[in-house]
């Protein structure tokens, strides 16, 4: 028979005994899984990173979503160290505050209480005519409620007492109002915004007059800080002496209430 001559490997392959084992490839769920433990190592020490100590310097900003920024100024001054500065952004409605940690963590509650969704008020205003009897003795005459005579009787020695005008000023925090208190009266204001146990604070608190035949006069105009459900007397006259005084009686109260006014000759 003839004979064959056995090959030992065909040109070009490689032989078994060089062949390498082929690498078995990594799952997609052990890469994944190595990943995630990648990210929950990293986050670890990072967390572990020491914060700001209490008395270094930070900066904080916050943009109010509901009330003013300016409003919140006079919150701030007396929380910050004599380290602290603040400072208004209007366009954005922010307050950027630098100063120590400690404090800048006094101040972000207080921030947060006050940027509240704004709420109703009123304030009740009585406009009330005083004056002293001609006659002697004096002749005592009021047309007010005992206590709220009382009261303007304990403030300022008058006789003779005439409601003006009175209304319920209804409006919201932060809103401009003005009201026409029957025919002589205007009245015109800015609610501020309620705080805790905080004055509310009326800006640019205005009362003015119109007599017939004459331009109309201002006669207050200032700011004014009201504390809810607290009755406050103002008494324009021109000295202690004047036998005649003009007595504005406000009382600022939590919730809303339907606009009423009325004025007397």
């Amino acid at each position: 028979m003839p004979g064959f001559v056995p090959f030992a490997g065909f040109r070009g392959a490689p032989s078994p005994s060089r062949d390498r084992v082929p690498a078995t490839p990594v799952s997609h769920a052990r890469r994944s899984l190595a990943s995630f433990f990648l990210v929950l190592a990293v986050a670890s020490a990072l967390s572990a990173q020491p914060g700001p100590a209490p008395t270094e310097i930070v900066l904080r900003a916050y943009t109010f979503k509901y009330q003013r920024a300016s409003e919140a100024l006079s919150l701030v001054y007396p929380l910050l160290s004599p380290r602290g500065t603040v400072e208004f952004q209007p366009q954005g409605n922010t307050l950027v505050i630098r100063d120590t940690q400690a404090t800048i963590k006094r101040i972000m509650p207080v921030l947060r209480g006050f940027d509240h969704p704004a709420r109703p008020l009123r304030l009740e205003v009585v406009v009330v005519r005083a004056s002293r009897s001609p006659v002697s003795p004096p002749v005592r005459h009021s047309d007010l409620p005992e206590p709220l005579t009382k009261r303007l009787r304990d403030l300022l020695a008058y006789d003779v007492f005439e409601m003006q005008a009175q209304a319920q000023l209804s409006g919201v925090e932060g809103q401009w109002v003005v009201y026409e208190l029957g025919p002589e009266f205007r009245v015109s204001f800015r609610f501020g915004t309620l705080l805790e146990e905080q004055p509310v604070k009326l800006s640019n608190f205005r009362i003015s007059r119109r007599a017939e035949g004459r331009t109309e006069a201002t006669l207050l105009q200032t700011n004014l800080n009201l504390r809810l459900d607290q009755t406050t007397s103002l008494g324009l006259a021109k000295s202690e002496a004047s036998r005649e005084a003009l007595m504005l009686v406000l009382t600022l109260r939590e919730g809303d209430g339907t606009p009423v006014a009325s004025g007397r000759r």
